[in-house]
């Protein structure tokens, strides 16, 4: 990791404060749903005044968040009866290095990289599904073709 931006620690402390109850809540969320409206409300800070006008990373990390809420949307990929499965499984392995990330500007960039990194890969979350290319589309599927 070179070339990172300085880290506000002091806009991370609030930061961290308001995602850290919505993390702990991931771990102990009973479905799939429940569990993705927490990753939701917590990407949904980083769009918000100060953090996304000044706290490097946020960016990235809602682009992250969002690509594991993407799993039960079977976007790009679907992973059929083990859609929910990989989708907890990302939530939670999400959520647990967040609580577990050291706060500081070095771990803060570190897990913002992680995540970046891991949501990027083309064998992520899991080999298998049908990429969307690969799926019989419906009328009103994002995927269909569209009429002009």
């Amino acid at each position: 990791m070179t070339d990172l931006e300085p880290v506000d620690l002091e806009l991370l402390a609030g930061f961290v404060e308001k995602i850290d109850p919505l993390m702990r809540d991931v771990l102990v969320g009973e479905d799939a749903e429940q569990v993705r409206g927490f990753v939701r409300e917590a990407a949904w800070n980083c769009t918000e005044r100060p953090y996304f006008e000044r706290l490097w990373g946020v960016g990235e990390l809602y682009r992250a968040w969002m690509e594991i809420d993407d799993i039960l949307d079977g976007w790009p990929v679907d992973y059929g009866a083990d859609t929910d499965a990989l989708a907890m499984r990302e939530f939670r392995l999400a959520a647990q290095e967040w609580l577990d990330m050291p706060r500081t500007e070095a771990g803060f960039q570190d897990y913002v990289h992680r995540w970046e990194t891991r949501v990027a890969q083309d064998t992520w979350p899991a080999p298998g599904g049908v990429h969307r290319r690969q799926r019989p589309t419906s009328p009103g599927d994002r995927d269909a073709p569209r009429q002009p």
